[in-house]
């Protein structure tokens, strides 16, 4: 019996302590200097435009990459279309 009182003691006290984490969690959030809208907005839009950017450099330099080393090592003609089906 009481290895269960002392079991759900210490349940009671986790709960006690989650509930109060989060309390102050939301209290410490309300105390944040959050930015304006239009803020959130363009430094979105600037951090999409130079993620594109960078994913256009890494794709040209790859690119760069595998026609070097298939025609420049390897002596691979480039891509060649399918031929047609009659």
């Amino acid at each position: 019996m009481a290895v269960r009182e002392r079991l759900g003691g210490s349940a009671r006290q986790a709960n006690v302590g989650l509930v109060r984490f989060a309390q102050e969690s939301w209290s410490e959030l309300g105390k944040v200097t959050w930015p304006e809208r239009q803020t959130v907005i363009r430094l979105t839009a600037i951090v999409i435009v130079i993620s594109a950017i960078v994913a256009l450099y890494i794709l040209g330099a790859d690119k760069l990459f595998e026609l070097t080393v298939n025609r420049g090592f390897l002596n691979q003609p480039g891509a060649s279309p399918t031929p047609g089906v009659p």
